[in-house]
């Protein structure tokens, strides 16, 4: 199946139609594929707990992992998965290959794709949009109808203001009081004096929500390509910088990769590995990328 592109990401008004298309090609490849005990299956497994049956133990995952896992029957397995999206400014970042296609665009049509794939297990989602400007949430459902919902919710948001602070969140943490599957997708661009995004994460981490991120960066972010001068802007802050690219390259380059190391060893501590995507990857690539890493959710 022909993957979709970067401009039909851009440009679609229909993230129903997309999602599903996207989806429809991830299931048909994994029904071809040699692969097992991997792909959108990881809800079928959860982690052995004293109690459980041995007679249940997956022994041929237990070979491959070397940890313990319980395959459950499939009315227990079906779970709750509330996708947490960053709906800050530096979201709306586009990228320079495909100056259309925004973090944010790539953001809601993979959302959209992984949520019809937990449809077609059977399970519930939910969306909770956050910045400091509003909170969009949809509660958990399953189903077409609820898919369409989730879709049109989607549409709506646009990247404003930043991440919203300790205060702003109150009200947001009564929607994880029941066990559920988080799903954090941002670029963790934060600002270094306060660290809101990793502060959410580690709170949902020490009350059993761990999050599963997913973080979208555009391939400038990652290389800095750039020569001559530039005028930087931060989108969220007031002000322009001036500076000299190519003089600029390594010292970007250095600080880049000390907070990847450092955002990966943070939620690898929490037993949630991160997926880095840049949004002019197809979405089919790295949505598969992320269900392989998360060969089980929850």
């Amino acid at each position: 199946m022909q993957l979709v592109d970067a401009q039909t990401l851009a440009s679609t008004r229909d993230l129903v139609w997309l999602s599903r298309h996207i989806a429809a090609g991830m299931l048909l490849g994994m029904q071809h594929s040699q692969r097992r005990g991997a792909g959108i299956e990881f809800q079928q497994y959860r982690s052995y707990e004293p109690g459980d049956s041995i007679r249940h133990i997956d022994w041929k995952l237990f070979a491959r992992s070397d940890r313990y896992y319980v395959r459950e029957a499939e009315q227990e397995s079906q779970m709750h998965v509330c996708i947490v999206l960053d709906a800050s400014a530096s979201m709306a970042q586009p990228s320079f290959t495909y100056p259309q296609l925004t973090k944010l665009q790539y953001a809601k049509c993979w959302i959209a794709s992984l949520c019809w794939l937990l449809h077609n297990q059977g399970d519930r989602f939910s969306l909770l949009a956050l910045s400091d400007s509003g909170t969009h949430y949809l509660p958990q459902g399953q189903g077409e109808a609820h898919h369409r919902r989730l879709a049109l919710e989607l549409e709506r948001l646009a990247a404003i203001g930043h991440w919203p602070g300790a205060a702003r969140l109150k009200s947001v943490w009564q929607y994880f009081e029941q066990p559920c599957q988080v799903v954090l997708v941002s670029d963790f661009f934060e600002r270094h004096d306060q660290g809101e995004i990793s502060a959410f994460a580690a709170r949902l981490h020490a009350a059993g929500r761990p999050c599963l991120p997913l973080q979208l960066l555009v391939e400038a972010e990652e290389t800095f390509p750039f020569d001559g001068e530039l005028k930087i802007r931060n989108p969220e802050a007031t002000g322009m910088l001036e500076v000299g690219a190519r003089q600029q390259r390594a010292d970007y380059l250095r600080a880049f990769a000390a907070a990847q190391r450092q955002l990966t060893a943070r939620f690898a501590g929490q037993e949630c590995p991160l997926t880095s995507v840049a949004i002019e990857q197809p979405l089919e690539q790295s949505l598969r990328r992320f269900i392989d890493t998360h060969a089980r959710l929850g």
